[in-house]
């Protein structure tokens, strides 16, 4: 179950998060950020474009797009998470180039894990299984489209 990108999640920890390392896996790539000891694991789709056009590609974890190059990107700091649509999250980083995850409803293709323990608003949202207050587990179907509204 995807959890979608809603204006119910807040996005603004993540800003000054600096990426060090990314991982990949037959099932996710992972996106490691130093300062917060923290991941991002996409496990569907994502994208990546440079600000000067020169990098422009898509990553399909499940189809034939699999060329990687982020090297732009790493020991660089997120300067904005930018909610594009339901099924969009763009990291914007501060070199200007961004790096769009995709949603795909049909399985929870997105989740950050970590990040300093004792932040508040950290500690209060865990995108892979809260939205907000909101305990995400155990919901219908129903219950759970009811809620991505």
């Amino acid at each position: 179950m995807a959890i979608g990108f809603t204006q119910h999640l807040d996005f603004s920890p993540i800003i000054g998060w600096e990426l060090y390392q990314v991982t990949i896996d037959k099932y996710h790539i992972m996106f490691w950020f130093e300062n917060e000891h923290a991941l991002l694991n996409v496990a569907d789709r994502l994208s990546f474009k440079s600000s000067d056009g020169a990098v422009d590609f898509s990553y399909d974890i499940y189809g034939t797009q699999k060329s990687l190059n982020v090297d732009r990107i790493l020991r660089i700091k997120v300067a904005e998470a930018r909610i594009v649509s339901k099924d969009q999250l763009d990291l914007v980083f501060e070199n200007g180039d961004v790096l769009s995850i995709y949603d795909n409803p049909e399985f929870r293709s997105w989740w950050f894990l970590g990040g300093r323990q004792n932040d508040p608003i950290k500690q209060r949202t865990s995108w892979s299984f809260q939205i907000g207050d909101l305990e995400l587990e155990g919901l219908t179907e129903q219950e759970y489209q009811d809620r991505r509204i």
